[in-house]
């Protein structure tokens, strides 16, 4: 990824500036000054870890200084990426501090020059390792952990962010199910009604008051750390139906039980300990919400197989997704 020609293509204009160790490093001297304190920087070495061309890199940076060795999680973004890192400084404040049980990580600094957010390096273990141990007690554990710092996110979070809007989420549906269509029988039909059933179920949602959302909530944005559980990735932070993030989480679940042991149901009991989890902290409401919002999740998640590889995986995938997706609206 270092390669010069995969950065150019990656089209964030600033991230070949971040990966010179010598030109971030001279970004980063105020590292060395409070409430930091860490010492004048000697080397800096940076290694990507996950990246989405034309939008943003997520980077590994540590840095060697007089007083030690330090490590912080960057992102780069293409343009700006100033509101994420406000987003996070208000969330954090709202009593999601690294001190606090239920946490983010904590933001840094933002630097324009860069379009670079550094964040706290959380060191744990995430949710998703911890669902696929063959431990059973293990796996409710972390579902009941992850859903009360989902309900306790959305009690006290700032609304903050776009706000959730229904016509343009069935916009995006109806997109999804054409690409996915795409691929020919039984996967058309399947995504077809799927759409068309959501469409109808839509209309027939009842007002709910909406809260902070993540967007993306799940086992893969979660790390179970000494002491806390935080929850990262806030590109899509917005104000949402709170049933929106429960939804994710459970589908995902289910789209991870699919992929690793063949089956939506492997993880049931897991999925199970975080709905009633969550419920019993008090958004009853939810309830009504959750099959559509389950569905319309199917839908996204499957949109995601398109482009893996081999055929035959991805029509086993999405297959079973739709297939989930239509059983959903149908209980």
């Amino acid at each position: 990824m270092n390669d010069a020609a995969q950065v150019v293509d990656l089209g964030i204009p600033t991230l070949p500036a971040v990966l010179d160790p010598v030109q971030l490093a001279k970004h980063l001297e105020f590292f060395s000054r409070p409430p930091w304190e860490w010492g004048r920087v000697r080397e800096i070495g940076v290694n990507v870890l996950k990246s989405h061309s034309g939008s943003r890199c997520t980077v590994d940076i540590a840095l060697l200084t007089s007083g030690g060795v330090h490590s912080v999680v960057g992102k780069v973004y293409a343009s700006d990426g100033f509101g994420v890192y406000q987003a996070m400084k208000r969330i954090s404040e709202a009593g999601f501090g690294p001190d606090a049980e239920f946490s983010i990580p904590q933001p840094l600094a933002f630097l324009p020059d860069l379009h670079l957010l550094l964040q706290e390096k959380v060191r744990g273990r995430t949710a998703e390792e911890l669902f696929l141990t063959d431990d059973p007690r293990c796996r409710v554990l972390t579902a009941e952990r992850c859903a009360r710092w989902l309900a306790r996110f959305q009690a006290l979070a700032p609304k903050t962010g776009p706000v959730f809007d229904m016509n343009e989420y069935l916009a995006s549906l109806e997109r999804w199910s054409r690409r996915i269509a795409e691929l020919g029988e039984p996967l058309a039909g399947k995504a077809n009604r799927l759409f068309e059933r959501l469409e109808r179920a839509a209309s027939d949602l009842a007002p709910i008051e909406t809260c902070a959302g993540h967007g993306s909530y799940c086992h893969t944005q979660i790390i179970l750390a000494t002491g806390r559980i935080v929850t990262f990735d806030w590109d899509g932070y917005d104000v949402a139906d709170p049933s929106r993030d429960v939804a994710r989480f459970i589908v995902a679940l289910e789209r991870l039980a699919l992929g690793r042991f063949g089956s939506t149901r492997a993880l049931d009991s897991a999925a199970e300990a975080f709905r009633k989890t969550y419920i019993a902290c008090g958004r009853p409401e939810v309830e009504s919400h959750l099959p559509f919002f389950e569905a319309a999740v199917c839908i996204k998640l499957a949109k995601y197989e398109l482009s893996r590889r081999p055929l035959h995986w991805r029509q086993m995938v999405i297959g079973g997704m739709l297939d989930e997706g239509l059983h959903k609206l149908e209980q």
